[in-house]
Protein backbone atom coordinates (compact mmCIF):
# COMPACT_ATOMS: atom_id res chain seq x y z
CA UNK A 1 0.00 0.00 0.00
CA UNK A 2 1.08 3.48 -0.24
CA UNK A 3 0.57 6.76 0.48
CA UNK A 4 1.05 10.59 -0.70
CA UNK A 5 2.95 11.35 2.94
CA UNK A 6 6.16 9.65 3.92
CA UNK A 7 5.13 9.47 7.72
CA UNK A 8 2.21 7.94 7.33
CA UNK A 9 3.92 5.36 4.93
CA UNK A 10 6.11 4.79 7.68
CA UNK A 11 3.58 5.01 10.51
CA UNK A 12 1.25 1.75 8.20
CA UNK A 13 4.50 -0.12 7.71
CA UNK A 14 5.67 0.08 11.48
CA UNK A 15 1.80 -1.56 12.84
CA UNK A 16 1.66 -3.77 9.90
CA UNK A 17 4.58 -5.56 10.71
CA UNK A 18 3.63 -5.52 14.37
CA UNK A 19 0.16 -6.70 14.00
CA UNK A 20 -0.88 -10.09 15.01
CA UNK A 21 -3.94 -10.66 13.23
CA UNK A 22 -4.86 -13.90 11.47
CA UNK A 23 -5.07 -12.47 8.17
CA UNK A 24 -3.17 -10.17 5.82
CA UNK A 25 -6.39 -7.94 5.64
CA UNK A 26 -7.36 -7.78 8.56
CA UNK A 27 -3.36 -7.02 9.74
CA UNK A 28 -4.09 -4.24 7.13
CA UNK A 29 -7.51 -2.99 8.92
CA UNK A 30 -5.21 -2.76 12.36
CA UNK A 31 -2.03 -1.12 10.59
CA UNK A 32 -4.81 2.02 8.66
CA UNK A 33 -6.59 2.76 12.18
CA UNK A 34 -3.72 2.89 13.94
CA UNK A 35 -2.24 4.94 11.58
CA UNK A 36 -5.68 6.95 11.25
CA UNK A 37 -6.11 7.39 15.38
CA UNK A 38 -2.18 8.85 15.60
CA UNK A 39 -3.09 11.49 12.97
CA UNK A 40 -5.66 12.33 13.57
CA UNK A 41 -4.50 12.83 17.35
CA UNK A 42 -1.25 14.61 16.58
CA UNK A 43 -2.92 16.33 13.58
CA UNK A 44 -6.53 17.05 14.52
CA UNK A 45 -9.37 15.73 12.98
CA UNK A 46 -9.48 17.51 10.07
CA UNK A 47 -5.92 15.69 9.61
CA UNK A 48 -5.21 15.08 5.06
CA UNK A 49 -2.85 12.02 7.03
CA UNK A 50 -6.26 10.46 8.60
CA UNK A 51 -8.41 11.38 5.81
CA UNK A 52 -5.78 9.37 3.62
CA UNK A 53 -5.89 6.50 5.40
CA UNK A 54 -9.46 6.67 5.74
CA UNK A 55 -9.66 6.63 2.10
CA UNK A 56 -7.58 3.26 1.86
CA UNK A 57 -9.64 2.02 4.81
CA UNK A 58 -13.07 2.25 2.37
CA UNK A 59 -11.40 0.78 -0.91
CA UNK A 60 -13.51 -2.20 -2.14
CA UNK A 61 -10.90 -4.67 -1.60
CA UNK A 62 -10.67 -4.05 2.78
CA UNK A 63 -14.74 -3.89 2.68
CA UNK A 64 -14.81 -7.64 3.98
CA UNK A 65 -11.78 -6.96 5.98
CA UNK A 66 -13.69 -4.19 7.61
CA UNK A 67 -16.79 -6.32 8.30
CA UNK A 68 -14.34 -8.82 9.52
CA UNK A 69 -12.79 -6.21 11.94
CA UNK A 70 -15.85 -5.01 13.45
CA UNK A 71 -16.94 -8.72 13.54
CA UNK A 72 -14.07 -10.14 15.79
CA UNK A 73 -14.97 -11.78 19.20
CA UNK A 74 -13.93 -9.34 21.78
CA UNK A 75 -13.86 -6.20 19.41
CA UNK A 76 -14.98 -3.80 22.45
CA UNK A 77 -15.75 -0.41 21.60
CA UNK A 78 -14.72 2.55 23.43
CA UNK A 79 -16.65 5.49 22.66
CA UNK A 80 -14.12 7.07 20.16
CA UNK A 81 -13.76 3.99 18.06
CA UNK A 82 -17.37 3.53 18.50
CA UNK A 83 -17.70 7.53 16.56
CA UNK A 84 -15.21 6.14 14.08
CA UNK A 85 -16.72 3.11 12.96
CA UNK A 86 -20.12 4.77 12.51
CA UNK A 87 -18.45 7.57 10.68
CA UNK A 88 -16.84 4.74 8.26
CA UNK A 89 -20.92 3.26 8.05
CA UNK A 90 -21.80 7.02 6.72
CA UNK A 91 -19.01 7.46 4.39
CA UNK A 92 -19.23 3.64 2.91
CA UNK A 93 -22.97 3.27 2.80
CA UNK A 94 -22.50 0.29 4.84
CA UNK A 95 -22.97 -0.89 8.01
CA UNK A 96 -20.10 -2.43 9.88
Amino acid sequence: MKFSDAQLQRCYEINLAEAKDSSDSLRQIHALIAARDLFHMLDGPHSARAYEAVEHLLQPGLRAGLHQWYERPGAGLDAAAAEFKDQLSQLSGEKF
